[in-house]
């Protein structure tokens, strides 16, 4: 049976990056919050937005650099792929469908989804770096 896993979003952080460095191997992770705007007519007609939550997970440099110059409120382009997290807590299985991001792409400040003019960033930062799944160590 064919599949294809291809995930591209485009939305606002919704927290300051949570970086963290995994058990044994020191890898850095980051993990992202990012809210995407569905917009459509509510019961009035009239058109609200309504957002959607994802949970984006970012590995190694791509993970330092969120870190490094991402914070609440920006505007991020995510290409990744959906996976399947499991954990067991307090006896129960849980299980949560995230974001394996491979291509974080750092809008300029002020470009907002609602609209509004673009502003450039204030910063020089690296528009891009992918990460290669299989460069991960399990």
């Amino acid at each position: 049976m064919a599949s294809f896993n291809k995930v591209i979003l485009m939305g606002n952080l919704t927290r300051d990056p949570d970086v963290r460095a995994t058990g044994s191997t020191g890898m850095k992770v980051a993990r992202l919050g990012l809210a995407v705007n569905e917009r459509r007519k509510d019961r009035n007609g009239q058109i609200q937005e309504f957002p959607v939550f994802v949970d984006v997970d970012a590995w190694d440099k791509l993970a330092e650099l969120c870190g490094q110059y991402l914070s609440k409120g920006r505007t991020i382009l995510v290409e990744g792929r959906l996976q399947m997290d499991s954990w067991e807590k307090d006896g129960v299985k849980h299980q949560k469908l995230k974001v394996r991001a491979s291509t974080i792409k750092f809008l300029p400040q002020g470009d907002r989804l609602g609209g509004g003019p673009r502003q450039e960033a204030p910063i020089s930062i690296p528009q891009s770096l992918e990460s290669d799944p299989d460069d991960i160590p399990f």
